[in-house]
């Protein structure tokens, strides 16, 4: 009988010498059974009896203060299942067959014979073992019902003609409670593991029932449930899976809404990092996530401070400038693959930009390509950042081969390479988490000049040499970073002493 469970024995004897030897007459375990409990009469073997509710009686007919008979009857008026084996001797043979009316299994003759007794437990045990089975069988088969009957609840709103009837099931499933919510659960472990794990987190806990479907299971949390929940997330937390709780309910018809949403939010774990149970709150919370209000959301807005930071070698404005752009793509509800998309077009263009401002940068900058399927494959927002920013500290690695250039060297290049951008002293200090009177202050010690400047003198001179490339004046203004054509006559005549019109002729006569 290896490898079945064993089931439980109390021997009832007023004689000493029977119950012990009895218990050491055969090696119970080997026929499936272990002797629990003895008792000395029928009143103490009543007591054992609810304490232990064993599976086979053996029981004395003739005992002091209640007799096998009457014990036997007693337990019969609440127990159809335990079984019993009367003790007799060949005086008490007759009243010993008025047992059989109460459905005893067989009787012993004492002296007791070994093998009578090892062929009433094999007959005994084969009966419990079938019993049993049928049990499993109707038990799983209402479990099946149950479940069924859930996944149904959970599939939509019920038909009116059906609300009644949908009523009666949810009570006869002892589902009643005053308030539901869904919880899933997905992680990185077998379907079977994780609803076994759930049922775990149930036993002998009121509040919560598990439920398994084909892509993930779950639990309907009934009332608050907070052990069952509090469980369930740790659990999430150490497998590194995902979770997500649906809205709380006042009616089991509503129950469908807390699932759809549940799994909504399922649904959203590119956002989160693994480990995370995801709510409406947490979801609410990023969606509504503010970037700078002064910042609007364009791609080439993006574009264009990251190619300066990336040239001033600042990685924290980078990752910041990157978490701005994302919160942008979250707060807009773009799906995953769209983020990604728009995440690696940003890239890209930033890349080209900054070879545009620098050609010389071209083959280091071609070393930090990586192919976008990498990208695409990564499950959620947090890794994709990650890397990214590791390829744009890569980049900014080798475009500053050594990095020793101060911040002011760095802003001077930046000035001479990318004077046609909008480059206000004020948005590279904010880049740059600079105080901007500060900032202009180190500029100033740096170069002996005020920031605007050199930067107005370094646009005049590209201008000049475009000038006598032959360029219209008005072509030249927005080379170099001159919106306006009236502000740049002034500017160019403030430093040449003359309009840029009269600069082009005198050059060209002097040719």
């Amino acid at each position: 009988m290896g490898g079945d469970m064993m089931y439980q024995v109390v021997i009832v004897d007023d004689e000493p010498m029977i119950r012990e030897g009895l218990r050491s007459l055969i090696p119970w375990e080997q026929y499936g059974f272990s002797v629990t409990e003895i008792a000395r009469n029928g009143k103490e073997a009543f007591e054992v009896y609810q304490n232990v509710k064993p599976d086979l009686m053996i029981v004395d007919i003739r005992m002091p203060e209640m007799d096998g008979l009457a014990l036997i009857e007693l337990i019969r008026k609440s127990d159809r299942f335990t079984h019993f084996i009367i003790l007799t001797g060949h005086a008490d043979f007759s009243y010993a067959q008025k047992a059989l009316s109460s459905r005893v299994d067989g009787y012993l003759l004492k002296p007791l014979d070994e093998e009578e007794l090892i062929g009433l437990l094999n007959q005994i045990h084969a009966e419990i073992k079938s019993r049993l089975t049928v049990n499993v069988l109707k038990e799983k088969e209402q479990l099946w019902k149950r479940e069924f009957f859930i996944k149904e609840a959970l599939s939509g709103p019920i038909e009116k003609e059906n609300v009644e009837a949908f009523d009666v099931q949810w009570r006869h499933y002892g589902l009643q409670a005053e308030m539901y919510r869904i919880i899933l659960v997905t992680v990185p472990e077998s379907m079977e593991k994780v609803h076994a794990h759930l049922s775990s987190v149930t036993v002998n806990k009121k509040g919560a029932l598990p439920f398994s479907f084909s892509t993930f299971n779950g639990m309907i949390l009934f009332n608050d449930a907070i052990q069952s929940e509090k469980e369930t997330v740790a659990y999430i937390q150490s497998t590194k899976g995902y979770g997500a709780i649906g809205k709380k309910v006042t009616d089991p018809q509503d129950l469908y809404q807390s699932y759809e949403e549940a799994q909504y939010l399922l649904n959203q774990t590119f956002l989160f990092k693994e480990g995370t149970c995801i709510t409406n709150e947490m979801l609410a919370e990023i969606q509504e996530s503010k970037t700078d209000s002064r910042s609007e959301f364009s791609m080439d807005h993006y574009v264009k401070n990251l190619s300066i930071t990336i040239t001033l070698g600042h990685v924290d404005s980078c990752h910041s400038l990157l978490k701005q752009f994302t919160n942008e793509l979250i707060r807009n509800k773009y799906d995953p693959n769209q983020i990604k998309k728009n995440i690696v077009h940003l890239y890209s263009m930033v890349v080209n930009q900054l070879v545009l401002n620098d050609s010389r940068r071209l083959k280091a900058i071609e070393s930090t390509q990586f192919s976008s399927s990498h990208m695409y494959d990564l499950h959620h927002i947090h890794a994709l950042t990650d890397a990214v920013i590791e390829r744009f500290t890569e980049l900014i690695r080798l475009v500053y081969t050594g990095g020793k250039e101060s911040t002011i060297q760095r802003m001077v290049d930046l000035i001479n390479k990318q004077y046609d951008q909008n480059l206000r002293l004020e948005t590279l200090a904010e880049l740059l988490n600079y105080n901007p009177a500060y900032l202009g202050k180190l500029f100033r010690e740096h170069t002996g000049e005020y920031y605007n400047t050199y930067l107005d003198k370094v646009r005049i001179e590209n201008g000049k040499a475009l000038l006598l490339d032959g360029y219209k004046v008005y072509e030249v203004s927005e080379k170099i970073g001159y919106k306006d054509v009236d502000y740049f006559h002034r500017k160019f005549k403030k430093y040449e002493g003359i309009s840029p019109r009269a600069f082009q002729k005198k050059q060209i006569t002097i040719k």
